[in-house]
């Protein structure tokens, strides 16, 4: 199962395309940034917007929330927008594939492909985006379903 919450991308889908079309790195560029995130301000942290929690801590109350029961769970995966740039922005795998990387190989790994898509297209050509290079942070959760004894 897969959660994600979009919302400021599709707030931002409506005023990125002149960033998406400037080169990174240029003026025009740098410019059609600043208009963008100029726009987004309005609706940072706003009902019918998007929420960030390091602007303002009641974003959280926000969020995007559900349960799960945990039998029958392995693993769960938090992923920044930064990290999953490997799915949604790059298409480098879709989550499934994700997952199985995860488990596989680590979440640095992850993390080492998305910053070598990010090293192979620094100007924007291939992946528009706002920034060359995000943040990017990986939890994999693992044990979940999992009874674990604790010593005394």
């Amino acid at each position: 199962m897969v959660v994600t919450d979009d919302r400021e991308a599709i707030v931002g889908s409506h005023y990125r395309a002149a960033m998406d079309a400037a080169v990174n790195g240029t003026p025009e560029h740098d410019q059609a940034r600043r208009e963008y995130i100029e726009a987004l301000r309005a609706y940072r942290n706003q009902p019918g917007g998007f929420w960030v929690a390091a602007g303002d801590a009641q974003a959280a109350s926000e969020a995007l929330i559900g349960s799960r029961p945990i039998q029958g769970l392995t693993s769960a995966v938090l992923l920044s927008d930064g990290a999953s740039r490997i799915a949604d922005r790059f298409a480098l795998a879709d989550w499934p594939e994700v997952l199985a990387l995860i488990t596989k190989s680590g979440p640095a790994e992850v993390i080492r492909q998305v910053r070598a898509a990010e090293g192979s297209d620094p100007q924007g050509r291939k992946w528009p985006r706002g920034k060359t290079h995000d943040d990017a942070t990986l939890a994999y959760c693992t044990q979940l379903g999992e009874t674990v004894s604790l010593p005394n």
